[in-house]
C-alpha cells in the first residue's frame, strides 16, 4: 500500500502523463486507467525452488518480436521456477511515459525490482524506482554523456547489462581481415546506420571497419575517421591508395528512398562487399543479386541479423557465383544477455551489491557479444537453441548458479564478467550438441 500511494505523489509531482506501455494491438486499462500487467509464473510443473526467497521481477520491453518472446520463455518458463522469482511483463515501452507509468504498475504490483530493455533517460528512471524501493537494471553500456550520470551516480539500486559493442565491431574488422582481397579493388561499401545519432553499436562497427582496411592496406584517409563515421550523408573514405570505400547511412525506417540510393551505390560496380551495421540482409538480397547478374560481379555481404527464418533463407539461396545471399551474419545468444541482466538484479536483491561494482566502485556492467554466423550447418544449430520451447538454453542453471553471490560470497562484477565471456559457440555447442 505504502509503495502505490509513493508512486501516486511522485506522479502527480512529476507532472507526468500516465500512458500504458502497449503495443499495435493496444493495451486493456484497468477502472484506474492503469494498463494491466502481465504475471508469469513462478513454479513450473509443481517443482519447489531451491531458494528461499522469492522476488517479483518487471520485465520491461521496447519491442513485440522474436527476441522477446524468448525472452519471455527464459524468465517464465526456466528462470521463474528454479530462482523463486515471478515476472511481470510489459507491452512496448516505446517512451519515457510508457516506462514510467509501467515502473508504477510495478510497484502497485508489489514488484522488488525491474529489468528494462529501454534505455530511455536512465538516471531518471533508477531514481524513480529508488522512491519505490525497487531495484532498476537496464540493458545498457556505459556512454558518456548519456548513461555517464547512472553509473558514477552511486546508486544502490542500479545495475546494467548490455552488448560489448567494441568487440562486435572486431567481428566485422576479422571477417574483413579473412575475406578481402589482398588489393581491396573489389570496394568496399559500408552501412554505417544510425552512428551520426550516436548508435554505439553501429559506430563501433563502422569504425572497426575502416580501422580494419586501414590497417589492411595501410593506407591514409583523406578525411578524419571519426568524422566520417558520424557523417549523416553519404560520403566518400577517399584515401591514398584509391581504394574505393564509400559509407552510405541512415535506415529504411528513418530515411526516405534509402534501399533506392543503395541501389544505385551498387549498380555503380564499384563495390565487391557490402558491410551492414544494421539489419538489412532481408531486404537487400534482391538488390545484390540483381547488381551481380548485371555486373558479373560477386558482391558478399556481411551484417547484423537475428537468428530467424529468413537468415535461414539468405544462407541456403545461392547466387551465381555459388556464393549465399549474406556471408556472414552475427546471432545473439539471448539467453546469456537475459542471465546477465537477471544475476545483476538478483545479486541486488539479496544484498550483494558488491558483486556489480566495477574495480573503481562505480556501478559495473556485464557485456556480451554476438556470435560470427559463416555458414548454414552453423546457423541451423544455434537455431534449436533458447527456442520458446526450451530445452536447450545456451545458459543452463549451472551457469547462471555460478553467477549468484548467494553461492559464492566472494563473487566480483570481474569473475562474473569471465564467467559471460566462457560462454562461446563452440563451449555452447560441446555442453548442447546440435
Amino acid at each position: 500500500m505504502y509503495k502505490k500511494y509513493l508512486a501516486m505523489g511522485l506522479a502527480l509531482a512529476m507532472g507526468l502523463s500516465v500512458t500504458a506501455c502497449s503495443g499495435s494491438s493496444g493495451t486493456e486499462t484497468s477502472s484506474s486507467g492503469k494498463a494491466e500487467v502481465q504475471t508469469g509464473t513462478s513454479a513450473e510443473n509443481g517443482q519447489e525452488s531451491p531458494y528461499a526467497e522469492s522476488f517479483k521481477i518487471g520485465i520491461a520491453e521496447v519491442q513485440a518480436n522474436d527476441e522477446s518472446i524468448q525472452r519471455r520463455a527464459y524468465f517464465e518458463n526456466y528462470i521463474a521456477s528454479r530462482y523463486n522469482c515471478e515476472f511481470v511483463f510489459s507491452e512496448q515501452c516505446t517512451s519515457t511515459d510508457k516506462l514510467l507509468t509501467f515502473i508504477e504498475n510495478c510497484a502497485d504490483a508489489g514488484c522488488d525490482a525491474v529489468i528494462s530493455y529501454s534505455n530511455d533517460d536512465i538516471e531518471q528512471m533508477t531514481q524513480v524506482c529508488q522512491e519505490y524501493g525497487m531495484i532498476y537494471v537496464v540493458n545498457t553500456v556505459r556512454i558518456n554523456p548519456k548513461t555517464e550520470a547512472a553509473f558514477a551516480g552511486g546508486y544502490e539500486n542500479f545495475g546494467a547489462f548490455g552488448s560489448n559493442q567494441v568487440a562486435i565491431g572486431q567481428v566485422f574488422g576479422q571477417w574483413l581481415k579473412d575475406n578481402a582481397s589482398e588489393d581491396g579493388s573489389e570496394g568496399f561499401l559500408i552501412c554505417s546506420g544510425m552512428a551520426y545519432t550516436g548508435n554505439l553499436q553501429q559506430t563501433e562497427i563502422t569504425t572497426a571497419c575502416l580501422t580494419a582496411l586501414q590497417e589492411m592496406y595501410d593506407l591514409t584517409y583523406d578525411q578524419d575517421l571519426n568524422s566520417m563515421v558520424v557523417s549523416s550523408a553519404p560520403i566518400e573514405a577517399t584515401n591514398d591508395k584509391g581504394i574505393n570505400i564509400y559509407l552510405y547511412p541512415g535506415h529504411t525506417t528513418r530515411v526516405e528512398g534509402y534501399l533506392q540510393g543503395l541501389t544505385a551505390a551498387l549498380q555503380t560496380g564499384k563495390y565487391g562487399v557490402m558491410l551492414q551495421s544494421i539489419q538489412l540482409y532481408d531486404q537487400t538480397g534482391v538488390i545484390v543479386q540483381e547488381t551481380e547478374q548485371a555486373m558479373n560481379k560477386d558482391i558478399k555481404v556481411a551484417g547484423v541479423a537475428t537468428v530467424s527464418e529468413s537468415l535461414k533463407t539468405a544462407f541456403s539461396t545461392k547466387d551465381q557465383f555459388g556464393n549465399p545471399t549474406v556471408n556472414m551474419a552475427t546471432a545473439k545468444p539471448v539467453s546469456l544477455l537475459c542471465a546477465s541482466g537477471f544475476a545483476q538484479t538478483y545479486n541486488l536483491l539479496t544484498g550483494h551489491r558488491d558483486a556489480t561494482l566495477a574495480e573503481n566502485g562505480d556501478a559495473g556492467e556485464l557485456n556480451t557479444t554476438l556470435w560470427p554466423i559463416t555458414d548454414l550447418e552453423t546457423l541451423e544449430t544455434i537455431s534449436k537453441w533458447d527456442t520458446p520451447e526450451g530445452g536447450k538454453w545456451i545458459v543452463d542453471y549451472e551457469i547462471l548458479d555460478n553467477m549468484l553471490s548467494v553461492n559464492n560470497e566472494d563473487l566480483t562484477n570481474k569473475e562474473l564478467q569471465e564467467i559471460v565471456d566462457s560462454v562461446t559457440y563452440e563451449s555452447a555447442l560441446q555442453r548442447l550438441g546440435e
